[in-house]
């Protein structure tokens, strides 16, 4: 029965045996495969990442756009609105000047204030 057990007990460490070399072979040849998965998947993690930082971006930058827009064209509008009352101011002062009398009490005078 010695002899048997040993029989069974090489065959098995032989099969084992040539097991681990397909193994490590398999690993060795897989090394270099399995690198180029892991680099291809952190460049693609990584690439997302950028793409998703890319559209905040572009987003914030879009809004940051719109405000200015709104922004300017409610200073044009201002600008727009001062210029009108500066045209009517120095109307006005014209006004005054044609129609303002330096003699008290002149007929011409509008509006008559008594003086």
């Amino acid at each position: 029965m010695n002899v048997d057990s040993n029989m069974i007990l090489s065959v098995v460490t032989t099969l084992g045996g040539f097991e681990l070399i397909k193994w490590i072979v398999n690993l060795i040849r897989n090394r270099k495969t399995d690198k180029r998965k892991q680099e291809a998947e952190a460049d693609n993690l990584e690439f997302g990442t950028l793409k998703e930082t890319v559209k905040f971006l572009q987003e914030q930058l879009l809004e940051k756009e719109k405000r200015f827009c709104e922004q300017t064209d409610r200073l044009r509008k201002v600008q727009d609105d001062y210029f009108e009352l500066m045209k009517k101011h120095s109307q006005t002062e014209l006004d005054l000047q044609r129609y303002r009398c330096i003699r008290k009490k002149c007929e011409s005078r509008e509006p008559q204030n008594g003086y």
